[in-house]
């Protein structure tokens, strides 16, 4: 990546900008497989953890962190968070899954729509918490929808991602011993929720 700055820097005809271009493309995109790899591993190995989570601090952070995506600036955020809400659990499994939807829904946002939009709910309901990504972007197909959790799979050949990230998301839930439900509608939106449950521990 390093050596792609400089040729960025260096190279000026336009053939070959163009080509170093297609090249650079591909060398991150082999950055983001490997540090997604990395942390499938991270999901495996770390010790287990607890802390008070910060639900609102983890959610902005992730939205803040994808500011460089394409079309960020179109995006209406909505972060709606139930008032004192006490949960202990790992900080980073959380943040993994918050940012796992997050980043899928900005990435594919519909930016045909006038006032595209993700919304983050959390809540706990009774003996869970609930945590939502709402979305109105391009939705999907049936067809994909009971296989979008398989590693490498990627729904449209449109979307920037590698295929890891729902894989990933589907591993952090299953080390809290949750589920995710997904209801999904082409051109309308896709709802992703979380269900992890509360064990007396994760109360103290």
């Amino acid at each position: 990546m390093g050596l792609s700055d400089l040729v960025d820097k260096d190279i000026k005809d336009p053939d070959a900008r163009h080509f170093f271009k297609m090249y650079d493309h591909q060398i991150r995109r082999l950055n983001m497989i490997v540090m997604e790899l990395i942390n499938i591993t991270e999901l495996n190995y770390r010790d287990i953890k607890l802390s008070p989570i910060n639900f609102y601090e983890i959610a902005d952070n992730c939205i803040s962190a994808y500011t460089y995506l394409p079309h960020f600036s179109k995006i209406n955020f909505t972060i709606d968070i139930e008032s004192n809400l006490y949960f202990k659990s790992e900080w980073y499994i959380i943040n993994t899954i918050l940012q796992n939807l997050i980043e899928n829904s900005i990435k594919y946002i519909d930016i045909e729509k006038s006032q595209p939009k993700v919304e983050i709910v959390i809540f706990k309901r009774k003996d869970h918490i609930i945590l939502k990504v709402v979305d109105n972007g391009k939705g999907i197909e049936p067809e994909h929808q009971n296989k979008i959790f398989g590693m490498f799979y990627r729904a449209s050949e449109k979307g920037s991602g590698t295929g890891l990230g729902l894989f990933i998301l589907k591993r952090a839930i299953e080390r809290l011993k949750g589920e995710v439900i997904v209801n999904s509608e082409p051109n309308i939106g896709s709802t992703f929720e979380v269900k992890i449950p509360i064990t007396k521990e994760e109360l103290k």
